[in-house]
């Protein structure tokens, strides 16, 4: 069954969108990424998501996509391609490795970011408790060895260079 006839049943015969069959992709894309820890292309999924949710005009839930996207992007994610679950080789090629130069932050998202921080005139204060709250919850059940506080101090200096 294709993703459009699965949404089709899970409307209740309502037809999806396009957008909508794309987000359910989206979705099975990440569960994919997550199983391979490959979160290199889980984070590029996750700029996607939030490239369809700015498009959509639905700015601030597209923010914190971009957001999640910078604190990944800080954690240095590694594509481990779901066949190096033995310890020795996690240990010296782990998941994520801020250390690696793996770990920056992508000017055009902090751009991105920016521009609807300024379309929805929300100050920094307002960013920096989105962050934390979306954020504080991935560095506990990712196991992330950035801190969101930590990630955050490195995003407002970004953010404040413009």
């Amino acid at each position: 069954v294709d993703k459009k006839e699965s949404l089709k049943k899970k409307f209740g015969g309502k037809e999806p969108s396009d957008n909508d069959v794309q987000w359910g992709l989206f979705n099975e894309d990440l569960i994919e990424h997550m199983k391979n820890m490959d979160w290199g292309l889980y984070r590029n999924t996750k700029f996607q998501m939030g490239d369809m949710l700015r498009k959509e005009g639905r700015l601030e839930a597209s923010l914190k996509m971009y957001l999640e996207v910078c604190y990944l992007d800080l954690n240095g994610p590694n594509n481990c391609g779901g066949i190096m679950r033995d310890p020795e080789f996690l240990k010296e090629f782990p998941p994520f490795d801020p250390s690696d130069g793996n770990a920056f932050l992508a000017p055009g998202v902090i751009d991105l970011i920016q521009r609807i921080m300024n379309k929805l005139n929300l100050a920094t204060e307002k960013i920096h408790s989105m962050f934390i709250e979306h954020n504080s919850k991935l560095e506990k059940s990712m196991h992330l060895p950035v801190s969101a506080d930590l990630a955050w101090n490195k995003i407002e200096i970004e953010l404040l260079k413009k």
